[in-house]
């Protein structure tokens, strides 16, 4: 009797404790804000950021920095650990470059393909050729544009390296395969889009 009575108390609280958590996602979907709203306070954050411009490169600090916000508009079923760290850390090497060769300040026009621009850098850090090849065309004022061109031309364009067999290497690099990473403020609209209609 005793037994059956424990079976029967354990069930109820089990069943409770479900209930319980599918009251908070329910209300965690019922309370989400519009997604406009999320794209709008999004966009109004990082415009506030030393004059942001919507090309330039987004970096870990900074994603975590506004995160918080989407709480206060009541998204609380936010996957808040994955996403920074698709972005870049601070103290990474093209990060580097970018911030202090090339400010983001400085992106007074829109760049042809940022994506692509970071996409291309980031695989580029991974060779010591390539990062000789990004110190060496970051000092240039076409830098955004030069480092778009194919493999063979990038190496031609470095007075150092062009005297070198070097881009064969540099294709090995695949540096138009996509890292997965969140570079731009735009691919960063998307990925909460992804989160915004994925988690319930």
């Amino acid at each position: 009797m005793l037994h059956r009575q424990l079976l029967q108390l354990g069930c109820a609280i089990a069943l409770f404790a479900c209930s319980l958590e599918a009251d908070a996602q329910n209300f965690a979907v019922r309370e989400k804000p519009p997604f406009d709203q999320i794209e709008q306070i999004a966009r109004r954050h990082f415009l506030a950021i030393r004059g942001y411009h919507e090309d330039q490169l987004l970096v870990e600090s900074e994603v975590r920095e506004f995160l918080p916000q989407l709480r206060q508009l009541g998204w609380w079923s936010f996957p808040w650990r994955r996403l920074p760290r698709y972005s870049l850390a601070d103290n990474q090497f093209i990060v580097s470059i970018v911030y202090v060769k090339h400010p983001p300040v400085e992106l007074s026009t829109c760049l042809k393909a940022p994506e692509r621009v970071y996409n291309r850098m980031e695989r580029l850090s991974c060779s010591p050729i390539g990062r000789i090849l990004l110190l060496e065309l970051s000092q240039r004022d076409d830098f955004y544009t030069v480092i778009l061109q194919e493999p063979a031309q990038l190496c031609v364009e470095s007075e150092l390296l062009s005297e070198f067999e070097v881009a064969a290497a540099i294709e090995l690099l695949n540096i138009d395969e996509p890292t997965g990473r969140v570079y731009t403020l735009q691919q960063l609209l998307e990925s909460l889009r992804h989160e915004y209609f994925a988690v319930n």
